[in-house]
């Protein structure tokens, strides 16, 4: 593999505020110490934004990937990879995509299904920064709101092979290769020039950290659910027009999965909704709440 002075892509990724630090060049693997030795960077404690890092990162080592931590970044990224062989989600919850798409079915597809399945836009997920893998598997790349944890799981997958998620739970978080990284499979190329656009509710639902439901007479008596309640307040409240209803209803969704009583969603969820100029007011808040308890009611 011919040596690249790929310094240029570590300032592109830094210039859209992303924490970078140096992989191996052809590798996925963060950078050797010295070259013939085992010791890698500490990608977690490497990764930075600071310019005179990054330039001093790949003045020493400018043939190297670029790697992009997801939790410093605040990003969570959806990997979605080509399939690795024929009818591969037979036996899986997906297996009925096979029907539609034929053997092949790829991250994408599945990554849309699970979308639309959980009430997203499947237009609106695509409109985003978007990175196209050297396997020829996509990157989509969302913000990632820092008030809300992640789950654990969420550095797993969406469907085990196929569609992996890089978030920023645990100490470091998950990292991916950034545009302009080349591997033995090709070469990492940005798909567009969006801005990354924040999550949307569906995805952070499907994400966050979910705790044990606890039954209490007010949340506002527990810090704990203090803190939950009033991230989804500020959810509704930042919600942009003709998404507020939608929104609504996700916070109120989580909510009612975290065993927050319904009346004391009513009044918070309620007034945010109101307050931001949602259509129909408390009345329209009401019933979309309502609504939302009974729809979480169901799944559970």
């Amino acid at each position: 593999m011919a040596s690249t002075n790929l310094i240029a892509f570590a300032l592109q990724a830094r210039a859209r505020g992303f924490h970078v630090f140096p992989v191996e060049p052809g590798e996925k693997t963060p950078h050797t110490l010295t070259p013939g030795q085992p010791y890698t960077l500490r990608w977690g404690e490497a990764a930075t934004n600071d310019l005179g890092r990054i330039i001093d990162y790949w003045r020493r080592w400018p043939d190297s990937n670029i790697g992009v931590a997801c939790k410093p970044s605040s990003l969570l990224v959806v990997d979605c990879d080509m399939p690795k062989r024929e009818y591969q989600m037979a036996g899986t919850q997906y297996a009925g995509l096979h029907d539609t798409f034929g053997p092949l079915v790829d991250g994408s597809d599945v990554y849309r299904y699970v979308c639309e399945s959980l009430g997203g836009d499947w237009r609106e997920a695509q409109e985003t920064y978007r990175v196209c893998t050297g396997s020829m598997g996509c990157h989509y790349y969302y913000g990632w709101p820092d008030w809300v944890r992640p789950a654990e799981a969420s550095q797993a997958s969406i469907a085990p092979g196929i569609v992996d998620i890089r978030c920023n739970a645990g100490t470091w978080g998950g990292y991916v290769l950034g545009a302009g990284s080349v591997t033995r499979k090709g070469a990492y190329v940005a798909e567009n020039a969006l801005p990354v656009r924040q999550a949307p509710p569906w995805l952070i639902e499907l994400c966050r950290q979910h705790p044990e439901p606890v039954r209490v007479a007010s949340p506002f008596r527990q810090p704990g659910r203090v803190g939950v309640l009033s991230g989804l307040v500020r959810t509704v409240e930042d919600a942009q027009e003709g998404n507020r209803n939608q929104s609504l209803l996700w916070a109120a969704r989580a909510a009612c999965a975290d065993g927050i009583p319904l009346d004391d969603v009513l009044g918070a969820l309620g007034d945010a909704y109101a307050a931001a100029g949602g259509d129909g007011g408390h009345r329209q808040a009401e019933a979309t709440i309502r609504s939302a308890y009974r729809l979480q009611g169901r799944k559970a």
